[in-house]
């Protein structure tokens, strides 16, 4: 009896030792890692990331007109719109914070994330908040994830509770 309990013990101690088996990401964890990460650079000010995260000729449908951008240097026409309204309305300090994915689902080389979202910024001395969700589609080539579409789809920004 006292050996079998050093047996058992012996076994035990080894499972304990032993390194922990990571989990391999799945696909859908890689294409939702790259969007953050490139939401993460836009809030820190790296437009040219954000930029060359996209496809070409990304389809961009948001908020502010002209609503829709397509066709060769759509993220960069988005981008130079983005800035333009933004200075036309007061705005600064623009950040998107995200929370867990609403839906994701990816086969490795295609990719849809939906995130809940939500856009921050200061518009004429007030601080605004705007409840959204973003959502992307997205392709993986040689180079990596490259996003082919995003949309952004909000409720009317207002100013925080206190």
């Amino acid at each position: 009896m006292h050996n079998s309990i050093l047996i058992a013990a012996a076994i035990t101690s080894s499972f304990a030792a032993a390194p922990a088996l990571a989990q391999a990401a799945t696909p859908a964890d890689d294409a939702t890692k790259f969007v953050t990460s490139i939401i993460d650079k836009f809030n820190a000010g790296d437009a040219k990331a954000w930029v060359s995260a996209q496809a070409d000729d990304t389809m961009i449908v948001d908020e502010f007109a002209p609503h829709a951008w397509s066709g060769a240097g759509s993220a960069q026409h988005w981008l130079e719109d983005y800035v333009k309204d933004a200075q036309a309305n007061g705005v600064s300090g623009g950040r998107v914070d995200y929370g867990k994915p609403l839906q994701v689902s990816s086969d490795g080389s295609t990719a849809y994330v939906v995130l809940p979202t939500t856009y921050r910024f200061v518009q004429k001395g007030t601080k605004m908040a705007e409840p959204s969700n973003m959502t992307f589609v997205m392709k993986h080539g040689a180079d990596g994830w490259k996003i082919t579409s995003w949309t952004y789809s909000a409720t009317a920004a207002a100013a925080p509770q206190k």
